[in-house]
């Protein structure tokens, strides 16, 4: 209770009025002690000792005894009123010599000590120094006689009379300051309760909305700061309850989709581990796994050599993929790490894409086009043999210059672009079926990209071309199938020498890093357009369809180098920048033992 705001203004209006009750009391009862020391000083030295008494006491003090005792103490009993003589305050008269008492005002008194200011008028000084500590006051003067001190005037005061004033003023400070504390906590309950009621309506609406109330509003009772925090909340409450709106169509709309999705999608926590949601689809392809790990669903069930630690570090955009067959079927597996807001990384989801269906028809494609190209392969023989046939026959016959003529020539022509097809196609279909194992021996790999080079130097040169070959290393042993390999490097060449203008320049370079095998073509060229660059490995994929067609070109060599440089374990790249030029790097790896296929 005590921790309320309610509580803590009481408390600071109690702890004011009892600050200023004190800080005003202390003052004043300060005041008043100085003001009743500082007047007995002055009316000692300025109404009562002044010269007249003086003169009046010094003469008095020239005669012989008692009589000079007797007059001075007649004439201080005159000077009684105005000195304030009363049961407090007493005067003395003493012996100047040795400071014994000879007459007082009050016969009844108790014993007398000697003060700092009897000691000052025993020097012949009159004594008025007050010390505020002491529980007196006094006020000594000296009568002189023959030049010495003969007599002791001392007025002393026992200060009860200023006590007795203090105290009382403080019962009154203390009375006044129980006053005012009830005062200030009514005061303080009053005030409180007009600024804690809105406070704590505040609070039972904020209660209510974590429970999922946001419908109700406050009413706003003024146009105060706590007017405008009511407001403030009202328009808050509202935009929440219109987000939770929101969210809750959204992620109901989400649960929805996820829920008829017919691949399997499954999401793990990073924190644990463990499952945090998976739809209808997944369960049916791996049972349920909602008490399993990451771990024991991937690593040991289906056996992938994949940790949470690799997704979750995979860079923005970036997915991991597996190919696994469960119960007969084949699945693609997408691994995607997701973040939540302002942190790093919540947690993967791992969809499963059901590509049986997809794999089957594939395989019946590739087989279709397989038996296809093996089926064309002898009619075009034969085709081409009757061109052939045709042409000797009109050239013997001296009609190669008729209104038929060279169309046996086209036929020629078209014949043998449809073999070189046919041919790539067939390669294609034994790379992808896996029926051409690879012939690795070891080889020089420096030395084939040369003798290539120089084969291709009379085609480079009927263009205008300058050829280059470059060596980046020293000459060196490359274990893989050479015939394959030389295929690849002539394809490169020979697009760069068709696809540059005439009179351009190609540079084959080849060296090796430690670790990689690295060939390198450049040209000045054209260039590839951006948009063609992601497509260029597509098979039948030709940037200038209309050039290709009539250089003969298939769209299948660069497709046909990406395959074998990748059963080599290497990887193909191009660069292009319009109309600076193309550079085609491959990197094949030196030490690898068992190129696939072999």
């Amino acid at each position: 209770m005590f921790k309320s705001i309610q509580w803590k203004i009481i408390a600071i209006f109690l702890l004011l009025t009892i600050s200023v009750m004190v800080i005003v009391g202390t003052f004043l009862m300060q005041n008043i002690s100085t003001y009743y020391l500082e007047d007995f000083k002055t009316t000692m030295s300025e109404r009562v000792f002044g010269s007249r008494l003086m003169n009046d006491l010094t003469a008095a003090a020239e005669k012989d005894g008692e009589a000079a005792l007797v007059d001075m103490q007649s004439i201080l009993n005159v000077y009684s009123l105005r000195m304030g003589i009363d049961s407090f305050r007493n005067y003395y008269i003493l012996d100047g010599r040795n400071c014994r008492v000879l007459a007082r005002s009050d016969p009844q008194g108790g014993a007398f000590s000697t003060t700092p200011n009897v000691v000052t008028a025993m020097a012949g000084m009159t004594g008025d120094v007050i010390d505020r500590e002491a529980g007196y006051m006094d006020y000594a003067v000296p009568i002189m006689r023959d030049g010495a001190v003969a007599y002791i005037i001392n007025v002393k005061d026992t200060k009860e009379e200023v006590s007795e004033v203090t105290r009382n003023i403080f019962v009154n400070i203390l009375w006044a300051m129980l006053f005012g504390l009830l005062i200030s906590l009514v005061l303080g309950f009053v005030l409180s309760r007009t600024i804690i009621a809105p406070l704590m309506t505040l609070q039972y609406r904020a209660e209510a909305m974590s429970e999922g109330d946001f419908k109700h509003k406050i009413e706003v009772q003024s146009r105060d700061e706590i007017g405008r925090l009511t407001m403030a909340f009202n328009n808050m409450a509202a935009q929440i309850d219109a987000s939770m709106a929101d969210i809750a169509a959204e992620k109901n709309k989400i649960e929805t989709v996820l829920h008829h999705m017919t691949d399997a999608i499954i999401a793990f926590d990073s924190s644990t581990g463990r499952v945090i949601h998976e739809n209808p689809a997944c369960e049916h392809v791996l049972g349920d796994c909602s008490n399993k790990t990451f771990d024991e669903v991937f690593s040991e069930g289906l056996k992938l050599d994949v940790t949470m630690s690799r997704v979750l570090y995979l860079d923005e955009g970036q997915l991991m993929e597996f190919d696994v067959e469960i119960d007969g079927k084949n699945y693609q597996v997408c691994f995607v790490p997701f973040n939540a807001e302002n942190v790093f990384s919540s947690g993967v989801v791992v969809v499963f894409r059901d590509v049986t269906k997809q794999l089957k028809l594939e395989n019946s494609r590739r087989e279709f086009v397989a038996n296809v190209s093996h089926e064309l392969r002898t009619p075009l023989t034969t085709v081409k043999g009757y061109a052939e046939t045709i042409i000797d026959v009109e050239e013997e016959e001296g009609r190669a210059q008729g209104p038929t003529a060279g169309f046996a020539r086209v036929i020629d022509q078209e014949v043998d672009r449809m073999t070189r097809l046919v041919k790539d196609l067939l390669t294609l279909s034994q790379l992808d079926g896996d029926k051409q194992r690879l012939n690795c021996t070891s080889f020089d790999l420096m030395e084939l990209t040369s003798s290539i080079t120089e084969k291709l130097t009379m085609n480079a040169s009927a263009h205008g071309h300058s050829l280059n070959f470059i060596p980046r290393s020293e000459p060196f042993s490359f274990f893989g199938d050479r015939d394959r390999i030389e295929q690849v490097i002539i394809n490169i060449v020979s697009n760069a020498i068709k696809y540059t203008p005439d009179g351009g320049k190609i540079d084959v370079e080849c060296g090796n890093d430690g670790q990689n095998a690295l060939i390198r073509v450049t040209d000045n060229g054209i260039g590839i357009p951006r948009e063609d660059l992601p497509h260029i490995f597509e098979r039948f994929y030709r940037v200038d369809k209309a050039r290709s067609r009539q250089s003969g070109g298939t769209g299948l060599g660069l497709a046909i180098a990406r395959e074998i440089t990748q059963r080599h374990g290497g990887d193909i790249s191009i660069e292009s920048h319009m109309p600076e030029g193309t550079a085609v790097s491959i990197v094949l790896p030196m030490f690898r033992e068992n190129p696939e296929g072999e």
